[in-house]
């Protein structure tokens, strides 16, 4: 009776281990990191933001509604600083669509931006990762700023 127990014991304990959950794919790493870049900003969380973005990434804006349209650029570093001053605000992504190859991934997230729970704008934001040591990085972002015509930006 000891032997059956003791092997019965032994069975449960490998199927527990087998009953892990899989591995994370591609896809699934660069929206949990593409969640964590809207949740630092919401939060003004800084560590969060410089584990998911590289401190020499750039960020390019875009001024769709202007004429001429204006665009300026940044580097991600250059805010961490000034990230606990900025209002309350809120990214809302609309949809994602990632494409991934070979360690490096694209995301296009149209969006819609509130400040002090009031809409602001919406917009496209397009993500540049790169895997590096096993971890999805955004090395690059550039998005638009929209004002008008924000319902063709729904999914």
């Amino acid at each position: 009776m000891k032997t059956y127990s003791f092997l019965f014991l032994v069975l449960i304990i490998n199927l527990l281990g087998y009953s892990q959950d899989p591995e994370p794919t591609d896809e699934q790493g660069v929206i949990k990191v593409i969640h964590q870049f809207f949740d630092s900003l919401e939060t003004k969380d800084s560590l969060l933001r410089r584990q998911t973005t590289l401190d020499e990434s750039l960020i390019w804006r875009r001024y769709s509604d202007e004429n001429p349209v204006r665009i300026d650029s940044r580097f991600s570093k250059d805010d961490i600083p000034t990230m606990h001053a900025l209002p309350d605000v809120k990214e809302i992504p609309k949809d994602v669509d990632i494409h991934v190859h070979n360690g490096i991934a694209v995301a296009w997230v149209p969006y819609e931006f509130w400040i002090d729970k009031k809409f602001s704008h919406c917009g496209v934001d397009v993500f540049t990762l790169f895997k590096m040591d096993g971890d999805w990085k955004i090395i690059s972002t550039a998005y638009t700023v929209e004002k008008i015509n924000c319902d063709r930006l729904k999914p």
